[in-house]
């Protein structure tokens, strides 16, 4: 059986439950990912698509078997390295004993390299959570052995201290594996794997994007609810809580930004978006409040955010001060938190300047014009974007887009060109 013989309804069944389940969202992105995994699935099964979608609800070893095939175990060591930097400054500001949650921890590269940064900044109490919805990645975080080829984000001297040679593999050392606890957990339906008010740093990075709006809400809320404090949470460079939840406000620290845990007796308009928490200047005084404003379009999907953008690409409008295009794109989208739509259509539209084929400066360009009410300049904007993913590599893109890939950045483009024709 092939992913083209699962009829549309079955596959839409199957999303259901899933979405139900697990809070896995049906979009172009996942798809035919799924439709491959179910036809796959239902062939090393031996029965038809339907009859096996038919099970799943009812056999829990079914439907794990469904998870384990279309969860995403793309990862590396230490990725995304300025979120480390992030983490060891902050460090300092959180208390002992220390508890992080790696949230969709995939083979384990992500609890790991969290360890190692720990262990040589010479944390004395720490312990990681490290969970997924795979089985089969939980597998691989436990037994924490990497092919040669899995060590990528590694540098010679880290790994000789953390790692020790078995074969042709590598091999975690005891010492970090008895510090991470890996299991078994599912965001949308249980409650944070740790004791409430306990967990001062949680990495759920590239998860959020896979989930319906209702149940990053949901799961935001909970967490909100369970970290203690003035915690700390690390996203994605490709996801935002920009109009998704106030429980978070979002903080520079060294070139990355973060999320902190907002404490609720604390204004919105009190929080300094550019503040260092390390040597952070106690006598700066609050921002001003924003002036109200009028009720704007929202994005079809506010809580995601892709990249970098040209259309309408002069570096006009609130002046931006210099960066590479990563880094504008993140004060783009510390803008954005703040419902700043000028700021971040100037901010993006730099980024785009600075680098035009880059399509993913196009398409956050465009998600910031269309925040704003400019329809007109945010279909150019994704238009801008369409014709970048032409001239632009394959990897050029990717090592933007933080787990993504091309086709369903081509998908998003042609859905937002196709609804706004």
């Amino acid at each position: 059986m092939t992913d083209e013989l699962v009829p549309d309804g079955t596959l839409a069944a199957a999303a259901r439950l899933l979405a139900r389940r697990v809070g896995l969202r049906l979009d172009p992105a996942i798809r035919g990912r799924l439709s491959r995994c179910v036809a796959e699935e239902a062939t090393a099964h031996r029965v038809d698509a339907a009859d096996y979608v038919g099970r799943l609800d009812e056999d829990p070893a079914l439907l794990q078997d469904l998870l384990n095939r279309v969860t995403v175990q793309e990862t590396s060591f230490f990725r995304d390295p300025g979120q480390f930097a992030a983490l060891r400054t902050v460090l300092p500001e959180v208390t002992s004993p220390l508890t992080i949650w790696s949230a969709g921890c995939a083979n384990g590269q992500e609890p790991y390299s969290l360890a190692m940064t720990l262990a040589d900044a010479g944390v004395p109490a720490w312990q990681i959570v490290a969970t997924d919805l795979s089985t089969r990645a939980l597998s691989r975080t436990r037994k924490a052995r990497y092919a040669e080829r899995e060590l990528r984000g590694l540098d010679d001297g880290t790994r000789d201290r953390h790692l020790f040679r078995v074969g042709s593999e590598w091999q975690v050392t005891d010492a970090l594996r008895t510090r991470v606890e890996a299991r078994h957990h599912n965001l949308v339906a249980e409650p944070p794997p740790f004791e409430p008010g306990t967990c001062d740093v949680v990495f759920c990075r590239n998860v959020l994007i896979y989930f319906r709006q209702e149940d990053v809400v949901a799961f935001l809320e909970r967490l909100a609810l369970w970290m203690r404090p003035g915690a700390w949470l690390f996203l994605g460079y490709s996801e935002s809580l920009w109009q998704v939840t106030d429980r978070f406000q979002l903080v520079r620290v060294g070139d990355s930004f973060v999320y902190r845990h907002r404490d609720p007796h604390e204004r919105p308009a009190q929080v300094a978006l550019d503040r260092q928490p390390a040597t952070r200047n106690q006598n700066r005084r609050p921002r001003p409040a924003p002036a109200p404003r009028a009720p704007r379009p929202r994005p079809d999907r506010p809580h995601v955010t892709f990249g970098r953008t040209g259309a309408d690409s002069a570096p006009d409008g609130p002046k931006v001060e210099g960066g590479g295009v990563k880094e504008l794109l993140a004060a783009g989208e510390a803008a954005m938190n703040e419902a700043d739509y000028p700021l971040a259509v100037a901010t993006f539209r730099k980024a785009a300047y600075i680098d035009p084929d880059q399509p993913v400066a196009h398409l956050h360009l465009g998600l910031a014009l269309e925040a704003a009410g400019e329809a007109a300049s945010a279909r150019r904007a994704f238009g801008a974007a369409r014709a970048g993913l032409d001239r632009s590599g394959t990897a050029a893109v990717e090592a933007v887009l933080e787990g993504y890939h091309v086709d369903e950045l081509v998908r998003l483009l042609d859905a937002k060109l196709g609804a706004s024709a």
